[in-house]
């Protein structure tokens, strides 16, 4: 019976014919996977840089004074980011905010970074509280560190998001830090 497999094969060996199509469904297929996978990096790769952008404009008017609540501040972020995230901006956008004298005193139970520093599954949730961030005098700085993760919209695999958005999770993350200004 193996004799048999060998001569209907052996027959295929000799035929040229489908030589050039054999070889494109080959090829092309790794290709089209490669483009696959660089536009999903470039995808995602804009979904974080519009997070960051959206974040930095949320955290200056928290640093003016402008914003000073858990609802104005996601409306702020997602004012800018609503373009990526669409509707559900308001409802998905997790975020942690934690303020003190000095960068070090800065601390939240609820933090989306964990003990190891990655990002954590059990962090991501909207706190409640969200701290009075004012400067007690001219003196004495306010610091803030404000944190926000949000779910990748579009996902076709999530170990490639996992990978492309490098911090083990299927959510963009995005932090910033700055100083209270009076």
């Amino acid at each position: 019976m193996n004799l048999c497999v060998w001569r209907i094969l052996s027959r295929f060996t000799q035929d040229k014919e489908a030589a050039t199509a054999v070889e494109f469904a080959i090829i092309g297929s790794v290709f089209f996977l490669i483009i696959a996978a660089i536009f999903i990096l470039s995808l995602d790769m804009y979904w974080q840089l519009t997070l960051d952008t959206a974040l930095n404009a949320a955290v200056r008017e928290v640093q003016i004074g402008k914003v000073t609540t858990g609802t104005g501040f996601v409306d702020a972020v997602c004012q800018e980011f609503t373009l990526v995230a669409g509707n559900g901006c308001t409802s998905k956008l997790q975020y942690s905010v934690q303020s003190g004298s000095y960068f070090g005193s800065a601390s939240d139970s609820s933090s989306i970074i964990g003990q190891a520093g990655g990002l954590t599954a059990s962090g991501l949730s909207k706190p409640a509280n969200f701290p009075t961030i004012t400067r007690s005098s001219a003196g004495a700085p306010q610091f803030v560190l404000i944190q926000v993760a949000f779910p990748v919209p579009f996902s076709m695999d999530s170990a490639l998001n996992a990978v492309v958005t490098q911090n083990g999770t299927d959510y963009l993350y995005s932090a910033a830090a700055t100083e209270v200004e009076p």
